[in-house]
C-alpha cells in the first residue's frame, strides 16, 4: 500500500519538476496542490516545495509527520472507542437477554449504559477530529500554494487624487476622491 501511495505521488509531481515561476500558471497550481493533498494527505505540502521562495531555507516536509501523527492517533482513537463501545454493548445486552455478567462483573446494567454512551461520544469526537486534521492540511496546502505565487514585487501600487465632478442639472463642482490600484 505505501509503495502504491509513492508512486502515485511521484508521478503525478513528475511533470511539475520542469516548470519554473516564468512558465508557471498559478491558479492550476494551488488547484493540484488542493487536489493532491485531498487524494494523499502530505502531498500537497510536497507539491508546493517547488515553488517556495529562494530565501526560505526550511524544507515544508517538517509537516509530513504532524499530518500522519494526527490521523493516525485520531484512526487509533476511533478503533480503540469503538471497540469498547461494542464490547460494552454486547455485555449489556447479554444481560438483558438474562445471561450472567462475563467481563464488567462490578458494573450494573444502567452503568454500562452510562459508559457506552461516553465511548460512542469519544467515538464520534475522534471521527470529528480525523476529518479537522484531513480538511487542514488540505486548507494548509491551499493557502501555502497561494502565499508562494503572490506577487509582492514593487510594481503594486495605489494613487490618490482629487476629482472634480459637476452634477447634472446643477452648477457646483463636488469633490471626490478617487482610488486607483494596479495589482
Amino acid at each position: 500500500m505505501i509503495r502504491i501511495i509513492l508512486l502515485l505521488l511521484i508521478i503525478s509531481n513528475a511533470n511539475c519538476l520542469a516548470q519554473t515561476n516564468d512558465t508557471l500558471d498559478k491558479n492550476k497550481f494551488t488547484h493540484r496542490s488542493t487536489i493532491l493533498s485531498s487524494i494523499i494527505p502530505g502531498s500537497g505540502q510536497i507539491h508546493n516545495n517547488k515553488i517556495k521562495p529562494l530565501n526560505l531555507h526550511t524544507r515544508l516536509w517538517w509537516k509530513l509527520p504532524i499530518i500522519y501523527g494526527g490521523l493516525g492517533t485520531a484512526s487509533y482513537l476511533i478503533k480503540f472507542n469503538h471497540q469498547e463501545f461494542k464490547t460494552i454493548k454486547d455485555e449489556r445486552l447479554s444481560r438483558q437477554n438474562g445471561n450472567s455478567a462475563v467481563n464488567y462483573i462490578t458494573y450494573s446494567s444502567e452503568q454500562l449504559k452510562l459508559i457506552q454512551n461516553e465511548y460512542r461520544r469519544l467515538r464520534d469526537f475522534s471521527i470529528i477530529s480525523f476529518l479537522g486534521v484531513y480538511l487542514l492540511q488540505i486548507i494548509d496546502a491551499n493557502v501555502e500554494a497561494h502565499l508562494f505565487l503572490f506577487d509582492i514585487s514593487d510594481n503594486l501600487s495605489i494613487n490618490f487624487k482629487p476629482l472634480n465632478q459637476n452634477i447634472v442639472g446643477s452648477s457646483y463642482l463636488v469633490p471626490q476622491f478617487s482610488l486607483n490600484y494596479k495589482l
